[in-house]
């Protein structure tokens, strides 16, 4: 091959350059390699070893810290997943309630009340669970706790009416078993739920109604006090504050001429008092003068008769008995005869308006001296009606098939002119039943003379004396 060619001039293969072969050359290279050869296979071994070691010495120290790595993972991972759970629990009604009554049933109320005012925070439109706690709180006689969650059922704003009612019904049943009427009054009167107010009305102490507005008036003013509440109306006309040993109202209060300060309270069955309602009234109208009684008080020893000049366009009322006429008294129409023994006389004129006067009082004591007395007289005409057959015997017991009896009853002594000085007595009839009616047949008996008389009036209005010897003509029909 010629120097400088790469190919083959005949083959065209590629020229390999091959040095010249020397075998002492040759063979001392393969010593000398043969020798480092040994040499490094001899410390592949040891560094081989070196550095396994090394790999498990790095490895030992490796685990703790991937074992504590997967131990901090899953705290981790434990305590997120904890409080996952536990916030779904804490924000679960569902979960808060079935606690609660769980712990109910295990008698663990304190924490079922916890469990139930969670659920309630969570689901505050709720008011069964509500109503739930409430009576938990009963059951722990926690009073307060009780009405208050009853109360918040009341202003909850999601409560229905019924179950507003039930709410108060409860409140009320509970003040009621402890007597505190005062309380359930003040529920009543802060609510404005009327279905409440008319079903528990008797625990109420509202103050009374006046039937008229305070102001001036030119007439008498018959004043009502009126409570559609049972219980008692106390009162006061001088403006002082009423309690319960002022004037009860039972009837009108007539307000006369005047200035009147009426201050009211009403007091109910339980003793609770309402609010005082005062109302000012002021009456300006003129006065009927006093009546002008003609006898004077004082003793008498004949029958005498009581007269009383009545003023124009006024009409005048008496009692007997002491106490204020009033124009429920007996009206006076005529000269009225003096009682036996001691009396007292009160006057009192009204004008048309119903305006009442001045009161006159009479006192009079009348004693005539005489022996025959009222009861010898009334004996004496029984004696004569038996002798006549009138009656059959002193109790009266008519003649003939008439049932009941007759009795006779002193009315008053009575002068006649020119005639003497009379106990009047008047017969009455008695049926079986007990009712009496008077005959219309009049006896006198003469006081001093103790004679017997029929009396009469004559067309003038003059009084006519029939002397009772013979057995008077019956009345056949009783008046009535």
């Amino acid at each position: 091959m010629e120097e400088g060619h790469l190919y083959c001039e005949k083959c065209g293969e590629e020229i390999h350059i091959v040095p010249d072969f020397e075998p002492e050359i040759e063979y001392s290279m393969n010593e000398t390699l043969s020798g480092i050869v040994e040499d490094v296979l001899a410390e592949v071994p040891k560094e081989a070893d070196a550095l396994a070691d090394k790999r498990k010495r790095k490895r030992k120290s490796i685990w703790p810290l991937v074992i504590g790595l997967s131990c901090m993972l899953l705290a981790a991972g434990t305590v997120a997943a904890i409080n996952a759970v536990s916030r779904y629990r804490y924000h679960s009604s569902s979960y808060q309630i079935s606690k609660a009554e769980a712990c109910v049933a295990a008698g663990n109320l304190e924490k079922a009340a916890e469990y139930y005012e969670r659920a309630i925070e969570l689901k505050p439109e709720e008011i069964p669970l509500r109503f739930a706690l409430a009576e938990l709180y009963g059951t722990m006689k926690q009073e307060q706790s009780y009405t208050d969650c009853l109360s918040n059922i009341i202003i909850s704003g999601y409560a229905t009416e019924d179950e507003i009612e039930s709410a108060y019904k409860k409140m009320i049943v509970f003040y009621r078993d402890k007597e505190d009427y005062a309380a359930i009054h003040t529920l009543l009167v802060n609510t404005d739920n009327e279905a409440i107010r008319v079903a528990y009305q008797e625990y109420m102490a509202v103050p009374p109604e006046f039937s008229y507005q305070e102001g001036t008036y030119a007439e008498v003013v018959p004043l009502k006090l009126t409570s559609s509440i049972q219980g008692t109306i106390y009162y006061t006309l001088d403006g002082s504050m009423p309690d319960e040993n002022s004037d009860v109202y039972t009837m009108p209060i007539f307000l006369e001429t005047g200035t009147y300060q009426v201050s009211a309270m009403f007091v109910n069955e339980y003793g609770i008092q309402s609010e005082v309602v005062a109302k000012t009234y002021v009456i300006d109208i003129i006065k009927p003068p006093a009546p002008e009684v003609e006898n004077y008080s004082g003793d008498y020893t004949a029958p005498t008769m009581i007269s009383v000049v009545v003023p124009m366009d006024c009409t005048v009322y008496y009692t007997t008995d002491g106490t204020l006429p009033t124009e429920q008294s007996a009206l006076y129409t005529a000269p009225i005869p003096m009682p036996l023994g001691k009396s007292t006389f009160k006057f009192v004129c009204y004008n048309a308006e119903g305006v009442a006067g001045e009161c006159t009082t009479r006192q009079f004591e009348l004693l005539i001296e005489t022996d025959f007395t009222v009861d010898m007289a009334l004996a004496g005409l029984t004696e004569i009606m038996v002798a006549n057959g009138k009656i059959l015997d002193v109790q009266g017991t008519p003649a003939g098939s008439i049932s009941g009896r007759y009795l006779y009853a002193f009315q008053y002594a009575l002068t006649i002119a020119k005639q003497g000085d009379f106990y009047i007595i008047s017969e009455i009839y008695e049926d079986s039943a007990g009712v009496q009616n008077r005959t219309g047949t009049t006896y006198a008996a003469n006081v001093y003379t103790q004679q017997y008389f029929v009396l009469s009036r004559d067309a003038l209005g003059g009084y006519v004396l029939e002397a009772l010897e013979e057995a008077p003509e019956e009345s056949e029909t009783p008046e009535a």
